[in-house]
């Protein structure tokens, strides 16, 4: 559509929640974030249950819950997003408890108020410091069984 008088032209543009929108779930190897995520986990094994989450082209990682990581988090850009983010991951192992709230999603036990830094990384099964090497063979047969 052109606005009258302007040159300017209105593209349609659906909003974030038009029908255009959807949530895909892919491979965890697809997630633009996986060797991120998996340098971080102190359980490296957790990554045989998570899943990228996609929105339009670009997907993130979700690790579930389990194996000392009693939580888990993502954050999105709109509230619509966290609400379809959280019905696709429901009902999956390792993410029990899933709820939206606001641009959040979470899963598994609520996170604790008033948390340091060093007890919420323990909290989401975090390291300390990332693994400095790219993952061992062995490390990767665990991943690809």
């Amino acid at each position: 559509m052109i606005l009258p008088g302007s040159g300017l032209a209105i593209l349609p543009c659906p909003s974030p929640a038009g029908p255009a929108l959807g949530v895909r779930i892919l491979a965890p190897e697809e997630a633009c974030d996986y060797e991120y995520v998996a340098a971080r986990l102190v359980r490296i094994e957790l990554m045989l249950g998570a899943v990228a989450v996609a929105l339009h082209r670009l997907a993130f990682v979700a690790v579930p819950a389990g194996a000392g990581r009693r939580g888990g988090r993502m954050g999105m850009l709109d509230p619509a997003f966290a609400e379809l983010t959280a019905r696709a991951l429901r009902g999956r192992p390792g993410f029990h408890g899933v709820t939206a709230g606001g641009t959040h999603v979470s899963w598994g036990e609520p996170v604790p108020a008033g948390m340091d830094a060093d007890a919420r990384r323990q909290f989401f099964g975090l390291r300390r410091w990332p693994r400095e090497q790219r993952l061992l063979a062995c490390q990767r047969e665990v991943l690809h069984a």
